[in-house]
């Protein structure tokens, strides 16, 4: 047998992102400029030396067909990456599962939540503690719960769990968790173990985080210089900076077309900026259009999946729009706790025509934006469009 398997799962949905996690499992979030959670998920199996990795999801998406293009690595032990997600909650999938991946150990923890864990210091210790199986509570920003834990058990320990759950009929919406509640009945130890965590809550969140991976040199150079985190966000070419572009305290990725001004703020592979346009405070994910004398404040731009021919090219946000706001403490009146210190999102694929006005702290659903506008040209602050 090989030593060790990763087994990632999500978390709880949680409402409280919006359109950023509904359609899309969190791995599918972009998240660190070019990046996706994912990146992150594998790079933890791959610096910790897991021979195989496998990552369920609870959302059917292209999560699969994007994982396809790691690996193998020159060089490099790339562990092998399933992707399960049709029968997330059955424990006779994951008994198959963990039969076919035969290996000594099993580390399973919540892994949709961009982190940077090194597995094989916790692994070292357990194996030297003789134990079947141990509970680490994960310790990020000084504070430690059983929200984020990491269970390393012994193949023999899991698959008795697992077929003591068959034989009792037990079901659960999370297979995992409840594994790891029937452990804890049994009264495995738990110990604390410190990582570098952020977890995505709410809008602001992963505004704010988002931000901190980028500007902050020690972590963006920490990211940066791993080979195992390989995003495939992909776009041809290199980024394109017009002689009239103006860009200060940005990170612009490759595959850009940037031709207006953009101060503070993020850019994702693809995006295009148009003549005179004018971004502060804000981050485009991928493949967003904004045109022309567009104005954009404190505002996430949620990538475009559209690809339309030349002859129906479109802008997400079109014109001379204005979008966002410099004033500071608006929160959305229909979506208190996800969206609040002025910050606005706009969903994935819309199209918010020439000339209108989005306020602060205000929510445009997936695909919305261009009904609405044609009876009135203003979103005010805190307001949404949503089906």
């Amino acid at each position: 047998m090989d030593e060790v398997t990763i087994i990632s799962y999500p978390g709880t949905k949680n409402p409280n992102l919006l359109s950023l996690a509904r359609g899309r499992s969190k791995y599918m979030l972009p998240f660190g400029g070019r990046s996706r959670v994912v990146d992150f998920t594998i790079r933890n199996s791959m610096i910790s030396g897991a021979r195989r990795t496998i990552l369920f999801s609870n959302v059917k998406d292209n999560l699969e067909d994007y994982v396809e293009h790691y690996g193998p690595f020159r060089g490099e032990n790339f562990p092998a990456v399933k992707v399960v997600s049709k029968e997330y909650s059955d424990i006779h999938v994951c008994y198959d599962l963990i039969l076919d991946s035969n290996t000594n150990y099993y580390i399973i923890y919540s892994g949709d939540d961009p982190a940077l864990i090194d597995f094989r210091e916790i692994l070292g210790l357990f194996k030297q503690s003789k134990k079947k199986a141990m509970l680490y509570k994960l310790e990020f920003s000084g504070q430690a719960s059983l929200a984020y834990t990491v269970l390393i058990t012994t193949q023999k320990a899991l698959l008795k769990v697992i077929n003591a759950a068959i034989e009792e009929e037990r079901k659960a919406p999370n297979v995992f968790d409840m594994i790891i509640n029937m452990m804890l009945n049994e009264g495995i130890e738990i110990g604390t173990y410190g990582i570098t965590c952020w977890p995505l809550q709410n809008i602001p969140d992963y505004y704010n985080y988002t931000m901190e991976v980028v500007k902050s040199r020690e972590l963006f150079s920490l990211i940066y210089k791993e080979s195992a985190i390989k995003s495939w966000i992909q776009y041809e070419g290199y980024a394109n900076v017009g002689v009239n572009a103006d860009i200060h305290n940005s990170f612009i990725s490759d595959g850009c077309d940037v031709n207006g001004t953009v101060i503070n703020s993020i850019i994702y592979p693809g995006v295009t900026v148009g003549k005179k346009a004018f971004v502060k405070d804000s981050i485009l994910l991928p493949y967003v259009r904004i045109g022309a004398g567009a104005r954009i404040f404190r505002t996430i731009i949620d990538e475009s999946f559209e690809t339309p021919g030349e002859e129906d090219y479109y802008n997400n946000i079109g014109e001379n729009c204005i979008v966002g706001t410099e004033n500071e403490g608006l929160k959305n009146n229909d979506y208190p706790r996800s969206i609040f210190s002025s910050i606005s999102l706009i969903g994935n694929d819309c199209r918010i025509p020439g000339g209108a006005r989005i306020g602060g702290a205000c929510y445009v659903g997936p695909g919305l934006g261009m009904d609405f506008f044609f009876k009135t040209r203003v979103l005010y602050d805190g307001m949404s469009i949503v089906k």
